[in-house]
């Protein structure tokens, strides 16, 4: 009987941590999201970005005003955005994402950055979007070191606003 008490316990705890969630706020811009593993946060004094990271992962969040994305971006469709984001900042082989489920105006792309050799490359997923309630534009790169992309776009997905 106590040998199955054990294993029942010790499967609810492996169960938990293999589910656990970390969340990540970033008050000043009312921005948070969730991911499966925990990260650090680096340079926790900026004010205008949002980066944290651990051996894997590294999720950069930089906010803007909405003057910035109306003079850059003002015209287009939110899909085009975040493609001609990525194409600024020197990915390649994009590819079309999909809409966030938890910002309205909310897109993000699955790309690849340069390597040291043309072998070497890394996914990153380029993710854009803006709060009129807030006037908040977001441009957002999570980078994924492990090639493992699936767990970068359940972080993307996640990206909200506070209500």
């Amino acid at each position: 009987m106590k040998l199955i008490t054990t294993i029942v316990f010790g499967l609810i705890f492996f169960i938990g941590n293999t589910t656990a969630q970390y969340t990540y706020k970033w008050d000043t811009k009312f921005f948070s999201f969730t991911s499966p593993f925990e990260l650090t946060r680096m340079n926790p004094n900026a004010t205008d970005e949002f980066n944290l990271q651990n051996d894997e992962y590294t999720i950069e969040v930089s906010s803007f005003g909405l003057g910035y994305y109306n003079t850059y971006y003002g015209n287009q469709r939110i899909s085009e955005v975040a493609k001609a984001v990525a194409i600024d900042q020197s990915f390649y082989d994009i590819t079309d994402g999909d809409s966030l489920p938890l910002i309205e105006s909310g897109y993000y792309v699955l790309a690849k950055t340069p390597g040291m050799e043309d072998s070497q490359y890394a996914y990153v997923i380029v993710v854009i979007g803006f709060s009129e309630k807030r006037k908040i534009y977001f441009e957002a790169r999570i980078y994924c070191y492990n090639n493992k992309y699936k767990k970068g776009i359940e972080i993307a997905k996640s990206f909200s606003f506070a209500k």
